[in-house]
């Protein structure tokens, strides 16, 4: 039997939190005032980490698929698990929410196809990128090691470092995410294809990796006390958006450090691991989102200091844990019906 390493199960668990943590702030509504204070800052630190997810949960998917065959299968089970829940969610809300409008044939559409309609953006685009991942390993396997690093520099310069300076020269900037996925795939396959450059111990990792998050943070209390907090376009971007080089350097610090951490197999974080992707189509469901950070939890809204801290960490833990088990409780649904076929 293969032995599932729990090292990369924890760095799974780390980026669906972290997503988590960003959702936790984008999606709800605060009020600052109109002086500087603790709390904006606290939660632009919190909510900066979404991005940064992303781009981990790439380096992981990455760094498994370059040298690996296309397997439609595992693209039907991906769909299955996405439509599951865009459809269950969807009837739940429609029979016993507040408003049974919603249930009517365009949203129907809608739910049962959530791939095509972008009902979760992450997930169409790791789709297209997993269809193209059988033509970008074909890349990775005839280019010399010159010809990679040449294309990630050349890609990070357009990708990154570009809109950066386009924030600060014009105060706009952005970057597709196709092109983005791709790139985080080519550096996850760039680590695999080379691992004697990547050979460092997890410990020295991890401590160019705090360095570096507290470079973060100083840059974002900077940001917001020299701009009093008022829309900041370039803090945004450079430190909160995917293209960010800061936290797309912190997500390689962080993979390589995990990936060189011998911790073995712990069962109770490998079942935990394999529901992060459950954890993300739940509480990210069109419908779950207004009522989760709008609703459920609108009373965060009032509390500053130590009691918001504490209170978004309660909230933002026992979200996680229970999208977990309710995904453990669908894998056990699915085995079952596996078996009754």
């Amino acid at each position: 039997m293969k032995v599932r390493k729990s090292n990369f199960e924890l760095f799974r668990i780390l980026s669906a939190f972290m997503i988590v943590m960003h959702h936790y702030v984008v999606h709800s509504e605060w009020n600052f005032g109109e002086n500087l204070s603790i709390k904006p800052i606290f939660l632009d630190i919190v909510g900066s980490a979404g991005k940064f997810g992303v781009n981990c949960f790439l380096l992981i998917s990455g760094y498994f698929l370059v040298n690996k065959a296309f397997k439609p299968k595992k693209l039907l089970n991906l769909w299955l698990q996405v439509f599951f829940y865009s459809i269950c969610i969807f009837l739940i809300f429609a029979f016993f929410g507040k408003d049974p409008s919603i249930l009517n044939v365009k949203n129907l559409i809608v739910v049962s196809f959530p791939i095509t309609f972008q009902q979760y953006w992450f997930i169409s685009s790791y789709v297209l990128l997993y269809c193209l991942s059988p033509f970008l390993n074909i890349l990775v396997v005839n280019m010399k090691k010159k010809q990679h690093v040449f294309l990630l520099i050349f890609l990070l310069m357009y990708l990154s470092i570009k809109p950066v300076i386009s924030l600060l020269v014009m105060n706009h900037g952005g970057t597709e995410s196709g092109m983005w996925f791709s790139f985080i795939y080519l550096i996850a396959a760039y680590i695999k294809m080379y691992p004697e450059s990547f050979a460092k111990s997890s410990k020295s990792y991890f401590i160019k990796s705090v360095v570096v998050f507290a470079i973060i943070i100083f840059l974002i209390v900077l940001l917001a006390v020299h701009n009093d907090q008022s829309e900041n376009v370039l803090s945004k971007g450079l430190l909160m958006d995917i293209q960010s080089p800061l936290y797309l350097l912190l997500a390689i610090l962080l993979f390589c450090g995990f990936k060189n951490w011998d911790v073995g197999e712990i069962p109770v974080v490998n079942l935990f691991g394999s529901a992060t992707l459950g954890v993300y189509l739940i509480h990210d469901n069109n419908y779950i989102r207004y009522y989760l950070w709008k609703v459920l939890t609108a009373f965060k809204v009032s509390y500053n200091g130590i009691n918001l801290v504490l209170t978004s960490a309660l909230i933002i833990i026992i979200v996680y844990i229970v999208c977990s088990i309710i995904d453990i409780l669908r894998q056990k649904l699915f085995i079952l019906m596996r078996i009754g076929t």
